[in-house]
């Protein structure tokens, strides 16, 4: 039955909704993140955990970069990228940091159905109102996110959702599965989907720790559908949204690739991103190459909503 229940981990409030099919968690004072969507049936939780997990809430880091600040709190999971996505930039005035500051804000949360909340906050680095509404309804759970510019002059903001999927679901037997037509790589450089120009097969996942880390874009949607499929584990996790915003996802897989901070050439994962924008290299290169931003204007809303459903493979 559809549930809202309320715990703690290491000081944060854990608000976990449920249905038949799922169990889901979600951090309303660390960025609303999802944390967790378990598939009942197999007892499998889709979404990926970091090495170093979820910090005490409090805990004082060291300081440095954006980057080392927004690692230092990402749990894994599935977040929110607004108004800014990939490497930090300045926009008027101000330090716009890696991936944005809903990444990182604290909201305000109450129930609005069965096994729905609704989170609210308010940004400090751009004159933006944030609402999350996280619902499940059987084996389906849907962030449906809505931005309004509160300032009097037009804001360009890039905005995508980042769930991360970890083993067993990502594994060397899984596949990914889109309606996408194109993958580029960066400006000047795509390919008709699943090869890259160097013959990279996105499709295909490799094994973990074999040395690859990815990172392409993927355009051309027919109706907006990616996911990944594991008839091994007998799971498939389908993501769904509206290309009308969001016409593009980003592709991210580690597979031990990355030497160094962040992941030491450990992690094991895959993102598939909806997106209004890419390279994920911060909204001034993104202003420079593809122009892909988007200019919400003085109290202008506009709304995404990304679904992830689960169900048995094949």
């Amino acid at each position: 039955m559809p549930d809202i229940r309320v715990s703690t981990s290491r000081g944060w409030e854990v608000v976990h909704l449920g249905s038949d099919e799922l169990d889901v968690d979600v951090l309303p004072g660390k960025g609303g993140d999802v944390t967790s969507v378990r598939w009942r049936p197999l007892g499998v939780d889709v979404m990926w955990r970091t090495r170093w997990g979820l910090r005490a809430r409090g805990e004082t880091g060291t300081v440095g970069s954006s980057e080392a600040m927004l690692m230092h709190a990402y749990p894994g999971g599935w977040q929110t990228v607004f108004p800014n996505g990939g490497d930090a930039t300045t926009e008027h005035g101000v330090e716009w940091g890696m991936h944005g500051e809903a990444w990182l804000a604290s909201y305000d949360w109450h129930a609005n159905g069965p096994a729905s909340i609704e989170l609210r906050t308010h940004l400090v680095r751009s004159p933006f109102s944030v609402v999350k509404r996280i619902a499940v309804t059987g084996p389906t759970v849907t962030v449906t996110e809505t931005v309004t510019n509160e300032a009097a002059e037009p804001i360009e903001v890039m905005w995508s959702q980042h769930p991360a999927f970890g083993a067993p679901l990502v594994g060397p037997g899984a596949r990914v599965e889109t309606d996408a037509r194109t993958a580029h790589v960066a400006p000047g450089t795509s390919a008709p989907w699943p090869m890259l120009p160097d013959g990279t097969d996105l499709a295909r996942l490799p094994e973990e720790r074999s040395g690859i880390s990815r990172l392409a874009y993927l355009a051309d949607f027919a109706e907006g559908r990616a996911g990944v499929v594991n008839d091994e584990l007998g799971l498939r996790a389908d993501l769904s949204w509206d290309t009308s915003l969001m016409p593009y996802a980003w592709y991210w897989l580690e597979a031990g690739g990355r030497t160094g901070f962040p992941w030491y050439s450990d992690a094991y994962v895959l993102a598939l991103e909806p997106a209004t924008s890419w390279p994920g290299r911060g909204i001034a290169t993104v202003r420079a190459t593809t122009g892909t931003q988007i200019t919400i204007d003085p109290g202008q809303s506009r709304t995404s909503s990304v679904a992830l459903t689960l169900a048995a493979s094949p």
